[in-house]
């Protein structure tokens, strides 16, 4: 992840490979957000607000779980899922890469890569 504060599209944090734009993706049974996956297997939703962590955090990990089989309640941080968080200009599909504070004012791109279980 670029550390130069420059304005690309956003790379994935766990491969380096260019994000797709953000589409529909579904969630849960009837609950859909904005989102996508990495050929790597990370996969990202978008808070176009930057102030919805813990709701963006949520789904994410239930989606976790359900690719592990386990309860969301059973996963443990860095054994089961790793977890970044990239600022995000969703108007223009753009980042300066991993977000330092909330004070910036941007939208966030919350990313998960499950850890294969063995």
């Amino acid at each position: 992840v670029r550390a130069s504060g420059r304005v690309t599209a956003p790379d994935c944090p766990f491969c380096g490979a260019e994000l797709k734009r953000p589409a529909e993706l579904k969630i849960s049974d009837g609950e859909t957000g904005l989102g996508g996956s990495c050929a790597c297997g990370a996969i990202y939703l978008v808070d176009t607000t930057g102030k919805n962590v813990g709701t963006i955090m949520s789904q994410l990990l239930v989606k976790a779980a359900e690719m592990l089989s386990k309860d969301i309640g059973q996963l443990i941080p860095e054994e089961d899922y790793q977890e970044e968080i990239l600022s995000y200009d969703w108007r223009n599909h753009r980042s300066t890469g991993v977000n330092a504070g909330y004070g910036d004012r941007t939208g966030r791109l919350y990313i998960v890569k499950v850890k294969k279980t063995t």
